[in-house]
């Protein structure tokens, strides 16, 4: 699974960069021209001169801080990384909103076009990131209910206990909402936390480059006909820096041109892995381990492996496409694996 924001990406990083890039600027334009900021920010009109006296360590510090905190949002904006995102809003809220409050008892030195300006400007700070927040919101799904594709209904909101409820905010988090997966893993609790181990540990782990992984993982899918993990699994990859004519070429990845020697070797050892029986020849293996190290051997196998363990347990369930790369590319199943299904 993703940390990565889902959802509204374009309307978030507009926000967290419209935010945070004017910070920035404002923060160094108070560390290189303490005195000249402090008399005529913003663009001539004194807002800060309005309020004295001008304290140079004062601005200094102000200005190391604003740089800080710009750099923070244009970070997570870059990212889009749920949590990251969440802390830097939650950050510059920390700020914003008593700067806000302080301000708006403050405005009797400005003329009238000042202080509507001001407030206006302050007060679009914390809109700004209270918006973000709202655009992160969560969407409480129904289970899956037999009859709509899914063959066992999946655990719904509230029920389930203390794993469930620990599952599902984990799920919303990671992914923007509770994935169906999680919902049927509900059902059976202790299996649900040794599952979720494994998954934490491998997201955890980055010895072996992500797109390279996320390569390896959606030529799994392909071979076992997950229509849920192409659903899942083609958004995640985009995110990790494939292309989308990659995906497109990922059935003949041997003829395309998009594909370097090593990415071919890491979907020869996939489609190898996710063959019955699994057909790995030595000399694959070699050519292999000239690119990665032991752990890295591991990392990899262990990424095709869960893929295999993800697809077969949601085709079983008859879990389909949850709606992930809506208004986006989606990678096909293979055509002896439709065909199968």
């Amino acid at each position: 699974m993703t940390h990565s924001i889902a959802r509204h990406r374009g309307a978030v990083r507009f926000l967290l960069v419209a935010l945070g890039l004017p910070q920035l600027l404002i923060g160094l334009q108070a560390l290189a021209d303490s005195r000249g900021w402090f008399e005529e920010f913003p663009f001539g009109r004194g807002w800060v001169a309005a309020l004295p006296p001008y304290n140079q360590h004062l601005t200094v510090d102000v200005g190391a801080l604003f740089v800080g905190l710009g750099v923070l949002m244009v970070a997570a904006g870059v990212s889009l990384d749920r949590r990251l995102v969440k802390t830097a809003v939650a950050v510059w809220l920390l700020y914003a909103v008593p700067h806000f409050a302080f301000h708006m008892t403050q405005l009797e030195p400005y003329g009238t076009a000042d202080a509507v300006a001001n407030a206006l400007a302050l007060g679009g700070q914390v809109v700004a990131p209270l918006l973000v927040l709202w655009l992160l919101r969560t969407r409480r799904q129904p289970a899956p209910a037999p009859g709509n594709g899914a063959r066992m209904a999946g655990v719904p909101d509230g029920r389930g206990g203390l794993v469930a409820r620990m599952g599902f905010r984990a799920s919303r988090q990671q992914t923007g909402a509770v994935v169906d997966p999680v919902r049927i893993f509900a059902h059976h609790p202790l299996l649900m936390t040794g599952y979720g181990a494994l998954e934490e540990a491998t997201k955890r782990s980055h010895r072996v480059p992500e797109r390279l992984k996320a390569l390896a993982e959606m030529r799994a899918a392909m071979l076992a006909g997950c229509e849920w993990c192409l659903d899942f699994g083609s958004s995640v990859a985009l995110q990790s820096g494939l292309s989308q004519e990659q995906l497109t070429e990922l059935p003949s990845y041997r003829e395309s041109e998009r594909f370097d020697q090593l990415e071919r070797l890491v979907l020869d050892y996939a489609t190898g892995m996710s063959r019955t029986p699994v057909d790995v020849p030595d000399e694959l293996f070699a050519a292999l381990r000239e690119h990665f190290d032991e752990a890295q051997m591991v990392e990899l196998t262990n990424a095709v492996a869960i893929e295999n363990y993800r697809a077969r347990f949601n085709w079983a369930f008859g879990l389909g496409s949850q709606g992930f790369s809506d208004g986006g590319f989606c990678v096909r199943p293979e055509p002896a694996a439709t065909t199968a299904a």
